[in-house]
């Protein structure tokens, strides 16, 4: 195997091992509290956790095909248009957490990145995207095939919004039904809010594609 391979598949690895653990943290309540850390199942509502079961379960089945084909020459392209698509994920989830959750809603970043949020906000997104972005180069991504990665987030973003508009009262949303406090401006910041994370999104995808093929 090739040096960025073997590197490529210890990533992998590590990566499932940080969401187990993440997982176990975040099952157990450890230092969770009110900053988007809610413990047990009813975490599961949170992109974040979505998006870090979804790359670590695909890391797993990544890392075993690693073995069986013990170059990134001969992995399938399905395989590594997946891990891209899933590393899309975490990587605007931590981006979010950095760029709008701490400064913006929280004004601090500490609180996030306690608990389960330790790992689901920083270390395994750290981990996707240095291993698709470093080690795992040559994945051909057209521009529709590049636009694969935003479909986890239109699924979840309808989720979200819905949800949030239908316990909308007054024009408000209260903080229990948007989370992420994308409404806190009131409903009427639905469609801003859409735009913003969808541009966002997309500049996810093609930022992660051009780093992959550098």
């Amino acid at each position: 195997m090739e040096t960025s391979f073997i590197i490529s598949l210890i990533l992998n690895i590590l990566a499932v091992l940080l969401t187990v653990v993440g997982t176990v943290v975040m099952m157990l309540g450890i230092v969770a509290d009110e900053h988007l850390a809610g413990d047990g199942i009813k975490s599961i509502k949170y992109f974040t956790v979505q998006s870090n079961l979804l790359y670590g379960a695909y890391a797993a089945v990544y890392a075993v095909c690693q073995i069986i084909y013990t170059s990134q020459d001969k992995m399938p392209q399905t395989l590594c248009t997946l891990k891209y698509v899933f590393t899309v994920g975490v990587t605007l989830t931590m981006l979010t957490v950095v760029l709008y959750l701490a400064p913006i809603v929280e004004k601090s970043y500490p609180p996030l990145f306690k608990g389960a949020n330790l790992y689901f906000h920083l270390l395994v997104p750290l981990l996707g995207v240095i291993s698709f972005c470093f080690f795992e180069k040559g994945v051909k991504l057209s521009v529709i095939q590049a636009l694969y990665g935003f479909i986890p987030f239109g699924l979840y973003g309808i989720f979200y919004s819905v949800n949030a508009l239908i316990h909308a009262e007054n024009g408000e949303v209260a903080e229990k039904y948007d989370w992420y406090r994308f409404l806190k401006g009131g409903t009427k910041s639905t469609i801003p809010a859409i735009l913003i994370m969808t541009a966002a999104t997309i500049g996810v995808c093609f930022g992660l594609r051009a780093l992959n093929s550098i």
